[in-house]
């Protein structure tokens, strides 16, 4: 029988969001305060400052929607892939796998969390709607020939699969 979930999950804001943000608005405006200031001294910098003005509006909106992430957990018989979607938009692989050939798979709460979270060999992959979130799992695995933890939050179909295709390394309790 075969096996196919999709599941889709939108990140929450966090401080980071909100600060790239306020750079962006804080550094539009300083832009445009400064050419403000040249459109005295030199002729036609009116038209120009018009321009420069919409180009950074664009920019600006461009910057405050690209933190607008979702992401799509896509598991198929075992293979499990996992897609960023910029403002419904963009989309760009975060990474795949097997359940096969994951070390482990747990929530947040098991007890090797935190070791895998501090070794720094292991590259962290975030697709998870709050990285604090109390239903934050994890999962351990090779890609390429490097170690790499992914932190997501999962639907208990998902759980469910990869649980069938290796039972000895997920732990869901």
């Amino acid at each position: 029988m075969d096996i196919f979930v999709e599941q889709l999950v939108k990140k929450k804001r966090d401080s980071k969001d909100y600060l790239i943000i306020l750079a962006g608005i804080i550094g539009a405006l300083l832009v445009i305060y400064v050419l403000g200031a040249l459109m005295f001294s030199i002729p036609l910098m009116g038209f120009i400052i018009f321009i420069v003005a919409c180009g950074l509006i664009y920019l600006l909106y461009m910057l405050i929607t690209s933190v607008n992430l979702e992401y799509e957990y896509c598991f198929t018989n075992g293979s499990f892939d996992v897609d960023a979607i910029v403002n419904v938009r963009k989309r760009k692989r975060l990474t795949e796998f097997n359940a096969r050939e994951v070390e482990i798979m747990a929530k947040r709460s098991h007890p090797d969390f935190e070791r895998y979270m501090n070794n720094q060999s292991y590259q962290k992959v975030y697709a998870c709607v709050d990285k604090n979130s109390s239903e934050l799992y994890f999962a351990v695995y090779n890609e390429n020939g490097s170690g790499k933890m992914l932190l997501f939050n999962p639907n208990e179909k998902i759980r469910d699969g990869f649980k069938k295709f290796n039972p000895q390394k997920v732990v869901l309790d």
